[in-house]
């Protein structure tokens, strides 16, 4: 029993990084330079949104426990890599990916 719940938890975690790679080789996030490198908490960030379509700051500090500078760093770095957008104004504002 603890074999095939085991055996389903590794075949979904395996379908998201698939789809997480996936996404980083798309053409709409590529630079001239090349592939664009994520790190691990910016590829949970690109994680979530391509499960739940999008994310917020406060998402952002659940998820990791950081404060709200920190949150905004990371949006930050992935909206100047092209990868997110904002969406919405004031309380309903959310990140997209582009």
């Amino acid at each position: 029993m603890l074999e095939y719940f085991t055996d389903g938890v590794a075949t979904s975690i395996k379908a998201v990084k698939e789809k997480v790679l996936g996404l980083s080789k798309d053409v709409k996030i590529l630079k001239e330079r090349g592939q664009i490198v994520l790190n691990d908490r910016q590829m949970k960030i690109v994680e979530l949104i391509v499960n739940e379509g999008k994310i917020t700051n406060r998402d952002i500090r659940n998820m990791f426990g950081i404060s709200d500078n920190a949150a905004w760093d990371e949006i930050r770095k992935l909206m100047n890599l092209d990868v997110i957008k904002r969406e919405g104004e004031g309380r309903s504002v959310h990140y997209i990916l582009i």
